[in-house]
């Protein structure tokens, strides 16, 4: 936003404030726009009216609910849409097929509090089980999202696991993608670019451990 906004700000705030039966002063009415300021003012009124239709709650919207409702809806609504997410591929693909979903945390989850893909297929593979996983699944995502715990590379299935164990490794399928195809390439390849940076890191400390050794010797056969 630039300072030519601030009205329009202002009055987005000031019918937010009087929808909750608040009232804002002008200094509160400023920080909020200091720190909204890189917002567009359209994704400001937008977040606004989401937040009167949305939020239960009677206090007035702090700045972090904003920033839930621009970036996607609160943790709560994204951790549920992750998990029809799961559901889905657990349902279109199974445990036999290797995945990568498009969020690193949805990743996390199946992995740190599932056991991973295949476990997770086994343990949710009935309507009964589906009931339970949606609330449990959404309560460990949040907390994960909160704390940022992330799981980058693919989830293997059976069939990967299987033809790796016997060596088969030119029988092993790339894994299904889950969710935006660009997103989930981008955590796909995100462990690989993590692997390759320490194992350049690694590299360069042989060197450089190298060149130091041949510098000492070097000096010696002069003395």
């Amino acid at each position: 936003m630039q300072e030519h906004d601030f009205e329009r700000f202002s009055a987005v705030m000031l019918g937010v404030a009087e929808n909750y039966g608040q009232s804002l002063s002008s200094e509160g009415i400023s920080i909020r726009f200091k720190a909204l300021e890189g917002f567009d003012i359209s994704e400001v009124e937008r977040a606004a009216m989401s937040i009167i239709v949305c939020r239960k709650y009677t206090s007035m919207p702090t700045i972090a609910d904003f920033l839930e409702h621009m970036s996607g809806g609160s943790v709560e609504d994204k951790a549920e849409v992750e998990a029809g997410k799961v559901l889905s591929a657990i349902g279109k693909h199974g445990g036999y097929a290797s995945v990568v979903f498009d969020n690193p945390v949805t990743q996390a989850v199946i992995v740190q509090a599932y056991g991973g893909w295949v476990k997770l297929c086994q343990d949710c593979g009935v309507e009964e089980s589906e009931k339970w996983f949606r609330k449990d699944f959404a309560k460990i995502w949040a907390a994960y999202s909160r704390q940022g715990v992330k799981q980058s590379g693919h989830l293997p299935g059976i069939f990967e696991i299987t033809n790796c164990s016997s060596g088969h490794y030119d029988h092993v399928q790339p894994p299904k993608m889950i969710g935006d195809p660009a997103k989930a390439h981008a955590v796909l390849v995100a462990e690989k670019d993590a692997t390759l940076a320490l194992e350049t890191s690694a590299l360069r400390g042989e060197c450089h451990s190298l060149a130091s050794l041949l510098e000492t010797t070097r000096r010696e056969e002069k003395s």
